[in-house]
């Protein structure tokens, strides 16, 4: 049996939320069934446990037989509902997959495969998690309390299934799974030109032309990669040349520690976000192009733009303005320069492949990428131009102020994220653009803060002025940024727990059809399960394998967003193959190759 913790529902009871366990502050609870009975109620002695005062101690008898999944109705008042239909106390009605049982409060669905097999079934308790009459109750309301068990075996395959269609209605009122698609009437589209055994994106299949050879993209993924890499040497070299050639002069080691140390913090980050991407992960690519967006791209405008327009401070303002209104205009002129320019790399992703841009995760990764390319390659240019003050710059910008440019980008991925949740159109331009606002804010304020703070310790000759202005400059420009990242780290778990449901709800109905097995289903939901499986699975059956198997879980994954977003509204692609169908073919070509890896490959240990 497995706990598999998802979003609680919109309208939980207050009083119950302290009765949940988890790490989510939005949990559901998959129950995997594993018997050919499972009890349902109140009391602790039941298979599964609503802690629910309205469901009876023991309310409801879920049973497997010949001709398919049957529920009874134990409890002495308390009626039973099945798709609205009301199952009084005694009686008890067949069920299907798909279909919604309410006890009390608390609603449940059943998710099964479709065909039940005719074999008969182990004995209850001993039932391999394998097995193919296994199912899944999925929980859409939280009132319920389990505990977690280790995993001793995960088998990686199950029996493919063949679809079938529900002839069960849901009630009016539930949302279901499957949203229909409108193919576009205009004109017969071409056929589309998808190749199942190419391993590439399914997402940039569909985005890119159709008949870009997949050759020709990577070599121009290289070129770029090339070009780019020579393009950030050059900058560091030519910006910072007299700053290099004195600290190779005092010391070669301290090159070395010019170009480590923001390269360490740098892959920090990187680390940090391929911790925080747990469901649908980004592709690696991506990511790489989002970093170097931030190193090498935003670096030269912004370089020139702030030079050219800071040149023009004394003219603006004029020699009567003080020390705060410089501060300001230099913050401003930072703030907004280089918050605009790392924008349009966040914006040109979410343009260019919105498939890819799914939700509000995706914009704290990005987010974090670019801002931590370009904090990587600031520092060096810091480093190596302020030699001398370099203990002070590696307190501010390495040991405290880390995370700071990934935290003003973030505010505006957060924006360009949250805005794949609504159909609302004036929210499309306007959270934007108040997280652009937000993110400009609070640069404009760190950066005032310092440059401030700098001016006042350069006119004090008092060294006890000196260290006081350090001190509060220290403590003021990370209380904003501090907030800040409280507020991201909120959005980031309501996120992620709203990925888990999408997998939840948008996947049920490949379980019923066979694309999706039961065990996937369950283990898709429970990220740091997942890893551990696909840890595993690399210890014993080897890195090839181990890479088919993370690419099954990913693809499934995939699936259940395209799903989410064609009921959010996009569009269908044009062409007689859909991303939807793509995602279902390379599942079963996958699944496929795993199963003959498994069958000419014994397991090893590394």
């Amino acid at each position: 049996m497995r706990v598999i913790r998802v979003r609680r529902s919109a309208h939980k009871a207050r009083h119950l939320e302290k009765n949940v366990p988890g790490l989510l502050s939005e949990e559901h609870l998959v129950h995997v069934l594993t018997d050919r009975e499972t009890t349902i109620g109140r009391a602790l002695s039941n298979d599964l446990i609503l802690m629910d005062p309205t469901v009876s101690r023991e309310h409801a008898r879920l049973l497997l037989t010949a001709e398919g999944w049957c529920i009874h109705n134990i409890s002495e008042q308390n009626e039973l509902q099945i798709n609205g239909s009301a199952i009084k106390p005694g009686s008890q009605s067949p069920i299907q997959s798909q279909d919604f049982l309410l006890l009390g409060n608390t609603m449940l669905q059943l998710v099964a495969p479709k065909q039940i097999p005719s074999t008969p079934l182990p004995p209850a308790r001993e039932q391999h998690p394998a097995d193919t009459s296994a199912s899944t109750l999925s929980v859409t309301d939280p009132h319920l309390v389990s505990v977690d068990h280790a995993f001793e075996s995960l088998p990686l395959l199950q029996p493919e299934r063949p679809a079938a269609l529900n002839g069960r209605h849901a009630p009016e009122n539930l949302h279901t799974s499957i949203t229909p698609i409108k193919r576009p009437k205009r004109h017969k589209p071409e056929a589309q030109s998808w190749d199942n055994d190419k391993d590439g994106s399914i997402t940039l299949q569909f985005a890119l032309p159709q008949r870009f050879q997949k050759q020709v993209r990577w070599a121009l993924i290289g070129i770029i990669l090339i070009f780019l890499v020579l393009s950030a040497l050059t900058a560091i070299i030519l910006n910072n040349l007299l700053g290099i050639v004195s600290l190779i002069q005092e010391s070669p080691l301290n090159i070395f520690s010019v170009l480590a140390i923001p390269i360490v913090t740098a892959l920090g980050i990187n680390l940090l976000v391929n911790f925080i991407d747990r469901y649908e992960r980004e592709p690696w690519f991506l990511r790489l192009a989002a970093f170097l967006w931030g190193a090498v791209i935003a670096i030269p405008p912004t370089t020139f733009i702030e030079g050219n327009v800071d040149a023009l401070r004394a003219t603006i303002l004029g020699p009567q303005a003080g020390k705060a209104l410089h501060a300001l205009f230099s913050a401003l002129n930072a703030g907004i320069t280089e918050e605009t320019v790392k924008g349009l790399g966040l914006l040109l992703l979410f343009v260019v492949l919105r498939d890819e841009f799914d939700n509000i995760t995706d914009g704290i990764v990005y987010g974090a990428l670019i801002g931590a390319g370009f904090a990587m390659l600031e520092n060096i240019f810091y480093f190596a131009g302020n030699p001398k003050a370099f203990i002070f710059l590696l307190i501010g910008r390495i040991v405290l102020g880390w995370l700071s440019h990934s935290t003003f980008t973030i505010c505006l991925g957060i924006a360009l994220g949250y805005i794949r949740h609504t159909r609302v159109r004036w929210q499309h331009i306007v959270i934007p653009l108040i997280g652009y606002l937000i993110s400009v804010g609070l640069h404009t304020a760190f950066d005032f803060i310092n440059f401030f703070a700098n001016a006042l310790v350069l006119a004090s000759p008092d060294n006890a002025s000196i260290v006081t202005f350090s001190v509060v400059a220290s403590i003021g420009d990370y209380i904003l940024p501090f907030i800040a990242q409280m507020v991201i780290i909120y959005c980031l778990i309501k996120s992620l727990a709203h990925e888990a449901a999408v997998i939840r709800e948008f996947l049920a109905s490949e379980v019923s059809s066979g694309i999706v097995t039961v065990d996937e289903y369950a283990l898709l939901q429970h990220s740091f399960l997942r890893t551990k499986i696909e840890r595993r699975i690399l210890l014993h059956h080897g890195f090839k394998q181990w890479i088919r198997v993370k690419a099954l879980y990913q693809t499934e994954i995939g699936l259940a967003f395209r799903k989410w977003h064609v009921s959010m509204g996009d569009k269908p692609k044009l062409g007689y193959v859909q991303p939807e169908d793509a995602y279902r073919k390379r599942i079963q070509r996958l699944r496929h190759q795993i199963k003959l890896a498994e069958k000419t490959t014994p397991p090893h240990f590394l």
